[in-house]
C-alpha cells in the first residue's frame, strides 16, 4: 500500500484521514484520537484505548446519622454546608 497521501486542510481546520491509512491502521468511527504537535511541521496522531471505569457499589446511607441530619436541614442550610465542605476540600 502507498503510505503517502496528500490532503488539503479546509477553512475550518478540518481534513480527512485517507481511507487506505484508516484501513491499514484499523481506525474506525468512534475511535478516540490524540493529536500531538511535532514541530516544526508534523502532527502525530495516536489512537487511544478507552477503558470504562469499573462500577463501584455505592454504600447504603439510608440509616446513616449524618445523612439523616443533613436531610433535616433546610435547602439553604444544606447549600451553605456543602459550599463550606467544598471550600475546605479545595484548601487541602
Amino acid at each position: 500500500m502507498e503510505r503517502t497521501v496528500l490532503r488539503i486542510l479546509g477553512k475550518k481546520g478540518r481534513t480527512t484521514i485517507p481511507w487506505p491509512i484508516r484501513a491499514e491502521l484499523d481506525f474506525c468511527p468512534g475511535d478516540v484520537l490524540l493529536f500531538e504537535a511535532d514541530p516544526p511541521d508534523r502532527v502525530v496522531i495516536t489512537r487511544l484505548e478507552v477503558v470504562e471505569p469499573e462500577e463501584v457499589e455505592e454504600p447504603d446511607l439510608t440509616g446513616d446519622i449524618f445523612t439523616e441530619a443533613f436531610h433535616r436541614l433546610s435547602y439553604s442550610q444544606q447549600y451553605r454546608l456543602l459550599a463550606a465542605l467544598l471550600a475546605d476540600f479545595h484548601l487541602q
